[in-house]
């Protein structure tokens, strides 16, 4: 499996955190739970990220059950 870089950025007037896995690239953003969606490639359909909107008023436990990320990932917190 190919190692890839994984960016959080967290917007505070939005309330939006995105998670990048890899480049960034044209994506497909399909909703998949409340507030919650999945970015996908145009063109390889390969798993790009997701976007949590108005993460503040989850409960911390709700949006860390609702994402999923396969492993190994390669984080860097900067």
């Amino acid at each position: 499996m190919k190692q890839q870089k994984l960016n959080l950025y967290y917007d505070t007037e939005a309330d939006i955190l995105e998670l990048i896995i890899g480049e960034p690239s044209s994506c497909i953003f399909e909703e998949i739970g409340d507030d919650l969606f999945e970015a996908r490639d145009e063109k390889t359909n390969e798993l790009k990220g997701y976007k949590i909107f108005n993460l503040s008023k989850r409960k911390k436990q709700e949006w860390i059950k609702s994402v999923k990320i396969s492993l190994p990932a390669n984080v860097s917190i900067g």
